[in-house]
């Protein structure tokens, strides 16, 4: 009797048992949600970017601190004056006859009037320049200067503040600036002008120690020379009254191993006609070595005058160095020939 009663068991009590059951179960999924897998796997990745880029990041920003550190921006000028050492030289050497005076040297690391700086340091050479001749003569600083400083090569110019043309007969002060290390000691530098590359015969202005002013000075020799030359059935006199020998003419170096010999004439032509002989290009020769070499300049006038007399002029060459003696030809013209003549300098 006590079995029947448990099996018998209503349908309403079984719906009421199956909800129980499926209430449980829908709490059961809202407290603990499926999981996605997919999910999982996006946020892995974002995260393994996110570290990457800070990696990057990290590493681009301590390349950039370093380059940063090494580089020196001026934003404005500054309110203290770098501290300038100078060094008096009072030195004067010629070069393409431009007397050049070196003043003074100065060693600071920057200069206010100079924003051209390529160094630590700079070296400051103050010049006098003056061009005693009737020329106008060009120099390219650039080209023609160097810093001469102990275990370096010649160091160019950065920045000049001279004219590139001085004018006959005037002088001008003005400074070139060349970079140097902060351990230079102006007492040891030297100054070189000339151009290496067209092998110019430098002039080098030591500011201390031994230094011969007149090295490059000209000089002259007075000539007692007369010759008499006959073009075309007329006598023309000339007299040779000195000869100059040069490390520059007009405005030109003479080249390394080389001088300018500059031969001066007066002229006299006694005869009742003008006679024509030519310039100086067209009949007067430097014998070098058994070659007639002919004049680079010449200021004999082709033509002269009846009853003219101390036509002054010149013709000058290009020699080797060191030469005692000239020997020099005029050349017949009218017929092949040549006589030739020779002074001791």
């Amino acid at each position: 009797m006590i079995m029947a009663k448990k099996s018998l068991i209503t349908s309403s009590e079984m719906r009421s048992v199956n909800d129980s059951v499926t209430n449980h179960t829908s709490t059961k999924r809202i407290l603990y949600p499926p999981r996605n897998s997919q999910s999982s796997k996006l946020w892995l990745w974002i995260t393994s970017i996110l570290i990457i880029g800070i990696i990057i990041l990290g590493g681009v920003s301590y390349i950039t601190w370093n380059w940063l550190k090494n580089v020196h921006v001026t934003l404005g000028a500054s309110n203290t004056q770098p501290a300038i050492t100078t060094f008096h030289v009072e030195r004067t050497g010629t070069y393409a006859e431009l007397s050049f005076t070196v003043l003074n040297a100065q060693y600071a690391t920057t200069f206010p009037n100079d924003t051209i700086q390529t160094g630590p340091a700079l070296v400051r050479v103050n010049l006098q320049v003056t061009n005693k001749s009737t020329d106008q003569v060009s120099v390219i600083y650039y080209d023609v200067t160097r810093l001469l400083v102990p275990g370096v090569k010649p160091i160019a110019p950065t920045n000049v503040h001279l004219s590139t043309g001085p004018k006959p007969h005037t002088s001008e002060v003005g400074w070139i600036d060349f970079p140097v290390t902060k351990s230079v000691q102006l007492s040891t530098l030297k100054l070189q002008l000339g151009s290496l590359l067209l092998r110019e015969t430098p002039l080098i202005i030591p500011f201390s120690g031994p230094f011969d002013p007149n090295h490059f000075a000209g000089k002259t020799y007075p000539q007692t020379l007369t010759i008499w030359y006959n073009f075309s059935g007329n006598t023309l006199v000339y007299h040779l009254t000195s000869v100059n020998v040069l490390y520059a003419y007009r405005g030109s170096q003479a080249i390394i191993g080389q001088l300018f010999y500059v031969v001066n004439f007066t002229v006299d032509n006694n005869n009742g006609v003008t006679v024509s002989p030519g310039f100086g290009f067209d009949y007067i020769r430097l014998i070098i070595n058994g070659y007639n070499t002919p004049p680079v300049d010449n200021t004999l006038p082709h033509d002269f005058k009846a009853g003219a007399h101390g036509v002054a002029g010149r013709v000058v060459y290009k020699g080797p160095a060191g030469l005692t003696r000239l020997d020099f030809a005029f050349l017949v013209q009218v017929v092949q020939g040549q006589n030739t003549y020779s002074v001791d300098l």
